[in-house]
This record gives structure tokens, sequence and C-alpha cells, in this order.
């Protein structure tokens, strides 16, 4: 069983190159993120209090329960995108960008929270987002350096730079199956779990600024 586990794990050697690189713009999509939600004049942030605030209100009083179909789609879309352009040239330029926006989108939702809510909104963000990213983010970390290797391994035989191996073997399907397998955690986490604790969160919202 180690042995298999090993086998699976075993990655390129220029791995670091790949994760140090998609590292780095999912940072600094992260920076940007919380940039702009600090900086939401007077008018926004409190339109967006609003808004969050009849969410969370309403999340607490209807008993509502999304849809898994819903649930699903947010959880792999991400990973998802970012296998698909592993099969193509394309990832080699995309997938930076791709880890960009997804910090971006990220940090910005947490940041907001924090923003408006004070202590108690990063808590709320935590439970609400943190929860099932803490699983989908290694998936899409492990995806995205496999991804961008098997990128740029078809980019040098399109150039003509060179005759790089295609990692598309067992390994790599067994990586891209494992973190399949830790998606649908994350989905009955988004589905049953989230919406239990945004229920319970309705309670703790303070005023916004507060």
């Amino acid at each position: 069983m180690r042995r298999l586990g090993r086998k699976i794990w075993d990655v390129p050697s220029d791995l670091a190159t790949a994760l140090t690189l998609l590292s780095a713009f999912f940072a600094l999509g992260g920076v940007l993120g919380c940039t702009l939600a600090f900086q939401i004049d007077s008018s926004g942030s409190a339109g967006l209090a609003r808004y969050v605030e009849r969410f969370l209100t309403w999340a607490g009083t209807s008993g509502h329960t999304p849809s898994l179909l819903l649930a699903a789609w947010d959880t792999v879309r991400w990973p998802l995108l970012v296998f698909l352009l592993g099969f193509t040239t394309l990832g080699l330029l995309a997938l930076p960008a791709v880890f960009a926006v997804r910090g971006f989108l990220l940090a910005f939702a947490i940041g907001s929270f924090v923003r408006l809510f004070g202590r108690t909104g990063g808590t709320l963000a935590f439970l609400i987002f943190g929860i099932p990213e803490c699983a989908a983010v290694p998936v899409l970390f492990i995806l995205g350096t496999q991804s961008w290797l098997a990128s740029r391994a078809l980019a040098s035989r399109v150039l003509g730079g060179g005759k790089m191996a295609l990692p598309y073997g067992k390994r790599y399907l067994l990586r891209c199956a494992s973190c399949a397998g830790v998606l649908c955690i994350c989905v009955f986490l988004e589905y049953v779990v989230v919406p239990a604790l945004t229920a319970g969160a309705a309670g703790l919202l303070p005023p916004a600024g507060g």
C-alpha cells in the first residue's frame, strides 16, 4: 500500500518549478483581492454589507438547502478547468492566470467579511469558505502542477524545441482519481455542512463595521 502511494505521488523532479510559479500567481491574486476588499468606499461597503446580512439572515431562517448540482459545480469548476488545460498548450500561460483569478476571488471574499464584520467576519468566512477550501485548494495545486508540466511538454513538441515525454500515464490518472475522491468529500461539505454552519452563523452577525 505504501509503495502504491509513493508511485501515485512520485511527481517529476521539476515539480518545484510549476509549484513555485502557480503559488506565486495565487499569492499575487490573493494580495490584490485583499487590497481591493479593504479599499472599497463607504457606499460600496454599505451595499455589500446589506447583501451579506440579507443572505445570512435568509439562510438562518428559511432552512434553505442548496441544489446538489449547484454545490457540485461550485466545487469542481476550478479543478475541472485546471485539469482540462493540462491537455492543451494553452495551459502553459492560462494556468498561472487561472490561479491568480482563483486567489483573487477567494481573498476578496474573505477580506470583505473581515472588512465588514471585524473578527466575527473572519470566523464567518472560515465557516463558509474555509472548510471546503481546506481540501479543494490543495487539490487545485496538485492538478495544477501536473497540468502545467503536461502543457509545457506539449508546447515543447509543438514548438519543435524538444521532445519532452508526455506525462499522461497511470500515475497521472491515479493522482487525478485521488483528487476526484477528495472533491467528492468537498461536495458533501458544501451541500450538507456549510449550509448548516451558515444558518448558525446568521446569529453571530454583528452590525457592519462593528
